[in-house]
């Protein structure tokens, strides 16, 4: 061996300045390709977050209209009183963000502050101005609201049809999005075939989301309203609730037996116009082709006020 070569010969260095100086060819590097955001709260923070010299603008309330778009039908009056008094002590900290719509503004989330600030009285709010379009205002108003723990569950499961609609998505495809079960989505789809008193109780808080679960499992949109209005009568807890369904006809009440006659063809569109209404509807085929009844029971005046605007009858 010939040491004087080795003398001469570079050593390899263990730092990276040494893996430097040994070649002086081109290093080649494969960049990942960057992938669009998959989940709805990624997708939320690449549209709606601020730019980096997006700084909030103080907006003239007036200016600023409501979201459209906004899938929150039901504002806790007392819980914005108290929002609005901590924003008339300590001030709007995080700003609202508004897209520019004509000669004024159009929320795309904050409203819930965006009305306490009116209630605390105050002339502007700190806002910051996305350019945006329609559909991604929408999409950005649910994710939002859908990620709120407090969120009406009928208006969260009008979220989730709508996202469905919207972006394409299966109901699996959505769960994976919003970090949820399969399961919990579906639970929550189901809400929406609930008869409308059905619903009602559930949007005003009277019913749980537990109690609607298990009524939305109940396919008589009837059976429905009476073991809802029983829970509300008795008090009866979730477990109670289905603990008397799996009893069986002998606590949860006779079945009702379809009539003599009725096809099963016009059993089904008994039960989806039932369903729709959200009052029992009778459909009874006459003597000749093409013609027969169709019966709607109401239980109360507000549900017949309710048909009669459905319909378009003015009962004035």
């Amino acid at each position: 061996m010939d040491t004087k070569a080795s003398k001469t010969k570079p050593r390899l260095g263990r730092g990276l300045s040494s893996l430097i100086s040994v070649s002086e060819l081109p290093v080649e590097v494969e960049l990942p390709t960057p992938q669009p955001p998959t989940t709805l709260a990624a997708i939320a923070e690449s549209k709606a977050a601020p730019l980096p010299d997006a700084s909030p603008a103080e907006i003239d309330l007036a200016k600023i209209t409501p979201n459209p778009h906004q899938p929150r039908k039901d504002f806790n009056q007392q819980a914005l009183t108290e929002l609005a008094a901590t924003i008339k002590s300590t001030g709007l900290i995080q700003p609202i963000i508004v897209r520019k719509q004509g000669d004024g503004y159009e929320l795309i989330a904050g409203e819930r502050r965006w009305r306490a600030a009116k209630l605390a009285g105050l002339a502007t709010v700190p806002a910051v101005v996305r350019d945006i379009d329609s559909f991604a205002q929408a999409q950005m108003a649910l994710v939002e609201n859908i990620q709120r723990e407090d969120l009406n569950p009928m208006d969260r499961a009008q979220a989730y049809r709508t996202l469905i609609g919207q972006m394409g998505l299966t109901q699996a495809e959505l769960a994976s999005r919003i970090g949820e079960d399969r399961s919990s989505v579906a639970n929550f789809l189901r809400l929406l075939d609930l008869a409308e008193p059905v619903k009602a109780m559930i949007r005003d808080g009277r019913l749980s989301l537990g109690h609607a679960k298990i009524l939305a499992g109940v396919p008589d949109v009837l059976e429905q309203q009476r073991l809802a209005e029983l829970v509300l009568s008795q008090g009866l807890s979730v477990r109670n609730l289905e603990r008397m369904i799996q009893q069986g006809p002998a606590i949860a009440g006779p079945p009702r037996a379809p009539a003599a006659g009725v096809s099963p063809h016009l059993q089904d569109l008994e039960k989806n116009l039932s369903r729709q209404l959200g009052m029992r509807v009778q459909l009874r085929a006459g003597a000749k082709k093409g013609k027969g009844k169709l019966i709607v029971h109401y239980s109360s005046l507000d549900q017949f006020d309710g048909l009669m605007q459905r319909l378009g009858v003015a009962t004035e």
